[in-house]
């Protein structure tokens, strides 16, 4: 299971938990002859209230730390759905706020959280409702070799924009080179046609894959340079390769 089709199923729960907040609060404040245990429900809807909080945090930390990873812009898709997330972030604090610290403000705690599910159904359809509609409910790949491709493409247009000088060659002679430097140099740690460890991941599809496999950073020539000169954990470094021989090396790795 994908990582996208798992948060937009958690998402999903998210969007339950919201529909079972707005029917216990409408059941204790909405009837006169109650059908339920008021108490029962009113503990049931603060359960909810705790389980909705650390779903959404859980989500919130995802998604931020995929925005850290690829650097990239945000869609106005994205747009909407971060604007979602912080209107609920805010409408929380003040339902707490008014439950616990302000209670003269209490009458407005039940239209804030008939707003707060409202909204939910907005920031769910923004994201999980969007890639399960797209990707036919998980069932297919496309999506998710579309999304990699297009942040890919976003991250190199990023570097060549900064000015990057560690761009991907594709002559024979500099492919030749490099896989030459790699067979001294690298294979010794990382299989370059296999994703399996040997001392180091196997580097198959290494420039193909929106993010390194040990440090998670973007998979870019730049990073590539990075890693060879000031590594990340165990690798040692490569201080006696020339830029030159980072390009090429660049130019094979990108063939693997």
């Amino acid at each position: 299971m994908s990582l996208l089709l798992l948060k937009s199923l958690i998402s999903v729960f998210m969007l339950l938990l919201s529909c079972l907040a707005m029917f216990t609060m409408f059941e204790v404040f909405g009837r006169n002859e109650k059908r339920y245990n008021i108490e029962g429900l009113k503990k049931f809807h603060k359960a909810n209230g705790i389980v909705y909080l650390l779903v959404f945090v859980f989500i919130s930390y995802f998604c931020l730390k995929f925005i850290m990873l690829s650097g990239s812009e945000l869609t106005p898709r994205a747009t909407f759905h971060a604007v979602f997330a912080i209107t609920i972030i805010v409408l929380l604090g003040l339902k707490m706020a008014f439950i616990h610290f302000y209670r003269q403000f209490y009458g407005a705690v039940k239209t804030i959280g008939i707003l707060i599910a409202l909204i939910t159904f907005g920031l769910v359809g923004t994201s999980g409702g969007y890639y399960l509609l797209v990707s036919k409910f998980g069932s297919g790949k496309a999506f998710d070799r579309f999304m990699e491709q297009k942040m890919k493409g976003q991250m190199q247009a990023s570097s060549n924009s900064s000015g990057s000088k560690f761009i991907i060659r594709t002559d024979t002679e500099s492919i030749e080179k490099g896989k030459r430097l790699y067979e001294s140099e690298c294979s010794v740690c990382h299989n370059p046609h296999s994703t399996e460890w040997y001392f180091g991941p196997g580097h198959k599809g290494i420039l193909k894959n929106p993010f390194f496999p040990v440090s998670k950073k973007p998979s870019t020539p730049d990073n590539i340079a990075d890693q060879l000169r000031n590594p990340f954990r165990d690798m040692p470094s490569f201080p006696n390769l020339s830029d030159e021989d980072i390009l090429n090396l660049i130019a094979y790795m990108n063939t693997l």
